[in-house]
């Protein structure tokens, strides 16, 4: 079949990350698949695209060290002063001086990344029987992706093309762009079928077949019970978020999914990753955060949530993620950076200043003045590839219970305090997973791998926060500090995913630019369509070219109030929230 040698260069990468592999798929330049072996080399082939479950090194490069989501969703950021002259023009998110979406094309990537979709469904045509049986189920993992992406994309551009997209094999190249809620609706009603479909499928399977996929599954091993309960958390997020405009029909499928959602993180080994002093991450996004240490720091609506008392961490008082997830300062403390960029200039110019790389831990820890994002969690470390984390659905039924969406038999404070327990536990696993620093003595040894907190810590934080949310009767102040959570747990992880969040509920409130005595406070709502789109899609665009800005909400934006916070005081550095 034609087809077969349109997928030969790319097919069976991930082969030699198992023995079994290397054995049943040889050489892919020389080696032809049969048809029973097509469906389950495409499905793992599109399992494994970067910039699906594993994360793009280009990504974080461009949008860590530029003006991008990074950097106007204040989730890390450079430590700011006027010597950054380009930051006069923060503000100009019309003429493209401020916001810059370098090296970010999800639009393009998505339908690039996702075509083995397609190429399965051609492929079924010419299957029968148990063959047949023994392909299809790969069909629909491989749906769960695309319909996965589609959401993600939507969530960054409002329309996309989804409807009569993926079909270049029969000829279609250019079509019309989808409405965003009916997209919406559409994809949480395909993923309800698939996962009622999933367990007859696999049922159907031959034996064969199933030890096939327990292979090729390098995610979830063929559990069919994971792949439900990951299909089940996908229907929660988007559900939730299209309750404030469909509130009917998100209140259905949460309905649906809310007892029988993970019940433990989805993650898995990324294939050929090895993390180096010298160059971590190969080409995932923690060389990204590598190569651009400067651009780093943690921004301080995530910092002074997680420091309340004096700025060295007191364990009990203090968030128990805080040593994990940032690296302390020369003066053995954890201190965030403000937007203040003016107000931090004296301080700057009197050597409060740091080390601008990740390669040297007594270095960074005798220079640094502000915390950069933990070199040893995120930089020197081969972290999973990341599908779903306890915490984040621990966060998303919070709102649920705020919102009286569904019934969880928990209140929303209860699940704000289950989220931090399991995202304590979360960021430690990975805390634990780098090597980097283990060779080092005291006091470099602690810094890079703390003891994590006995569990009676841990608790006590959590409930402490929980009192804290249960004293909010306003749904504003609750979404606020559920958002708090959602920031400092998600991070640098999902950091498109974050700022998503941030343009959807208007929390957690941002601090203000301060640049050459103004104050600045621009609304980034979504990203711009590539040229591509108007050079070869033409009469498609123009159907949506209104919505081509940087301005525009997407649809679940029912409430555009500016996400900065209105009490800010420019000039004043001191200026540090507790859970509020």
């Amino acid at each position: 079949m034609k087809k077969i040698a349109i997928i030969l260069i790319a097919l069976f990468l991930f082969g030699a990350c198992k023995d079994t592999l290397e054995q049943e798929f040889k050489d892919p330049s020389v080696y032809t698949p049969t048809k029973d072996q097509l469906a389950p080399g495409l499905f793992t082939s599109a399992l494994t695209q970067w910039k699906f479950y594993i994360k793009d090194y280009g990504e974080w490069w461009w949008q860590l060290g530029g003006n991008g989501v990074f950097q106007y969703g204040q989730i890390a950021t450079r430590y700011i002063t006027p010597r950054y002259s380009w930051y006069v023009d923060y503000a100009d998110v019309q003429n493209g001086n401020g916001f810059d979406q370098s090296g970010f094309n999800w639009f393009n990537d998505y339908y690039l990344r996702i075509r083995n979709w397609g190429l399965i469904r051609d492929a079924l045509e010419d299957l029968e029987g148990q063959e047949y049986n023994d392909s299809y189920i790969y069909f629909q993992l491989t749906s769960v992706i695309k319909d996965w992406g589609a959401l993600r994309n939507v969530d960054l551009y409002n329309s996309i093309p989804y409807t009569e997209s993926l079909k270049g094999t029969q000829g279609v190249f250019f079509v019309p762009y989808d409405d965003p809620k009916e997209l919406y609706v559409t994809v949480l009603n395909d993923l309800k079928r698939i996962s009622e479909e999933l367990p007859q499928n696999y049922a159907s399977l031959s034996p064969k077949a199933k030890a096939t996929l327990e292979i090729q599954d390098l995610a979830l091993q063929g559990d069919m019970d994971k792949w439900v309960q990951y299909i089940n958390a996908l229907r929660l997020r988007y559900a939730v978020k299209l309750a404030g405009v469909d509130e009917a029909t998100a209140k259905s499928h949460i309905a649906e999914v809310i007892q029988n959602l993970p019940q433990m993180d989805l993650k898995w080994t990324i294939p050929h990753v090895q993390a180096a002093d010298a160059l971590p991450g190969g080409g995932t996004w923690q060389r990204g955060i590598f190569e651009r240490a400067f651009a780093a720091h943690v921004p301080n609506v995530i910092m002074n949530r997680m420091n309340f008392h004096n700025m060295e961490y007191e364990e009990g008082i203090d968030d128990p993620r805080l040593p994990v997830l940032a690296m302390p300062t020369k003066h053995n403390d954890y201190r965030g950076v403000s937007m203040n960029a003016d107000g931090q200039e004296a301080d700057y110019n009197a050597g409060e200043t740091y080390y601008p790389y990740a390669d040297n831990i007594e270095a960074s820890s005798t220079d640094n003045a502000k915390s950069m994002w933990s070199h040893i969690t995120f930089t020197h470390n081969d972290m999973p590839a990341d599908m779903y984390t306890l915490a984040e659905i621990d966060l998303l039924l919070a709102e649920v219970a705020m919102k009286s969406l569904g019934s969880t038999s928990k209140t929303a404070g209860d699940h704000i305090r289950d989220a931090i327990v399991h995202s304590t536990d979360f960021w430690y696993e990975m805390n634990a997973l780098s090597e980097y620093g283990m060779e080092l003595s005291e006091p470099w040894l602690s810094l890079t791998h703390p003891t994590k907190p006995d569990q009676s810590v841990i608790d006590g934080y959590a409930d402490m926060v929980k009192a804290a949310f249960d004293s909010k009767t306003d749904l504003e102040d609750q979404m606020e500090m559920m958002m708090q959570q959602k920031y400092i747990h998600i991070n640098l992880l999902r950091p498109y995913m974050l700022w998503g969040e941030l343009r959807r509920t208007r929390h957690p409130k941002i601090e203000k630019m301060t640049f050459g005595g103004v104050v600045m406070a621009p609304m980034v709502e979504r990203m711009q369509y590539p040229n591509s789109e108007f050079e070869t899609n033409t009469d498609n665009y123009l159907e949506v070219v209104d919505q081509n800005n940087w301005t525009t909400p997407i649809f679940w934006v029912t409430n555009p109030v500016s996400y900065y916070r209105d009490d800010y005081i420019p000039f004043d550095t001191s200026d540090a929230p507790t859970f509020e």
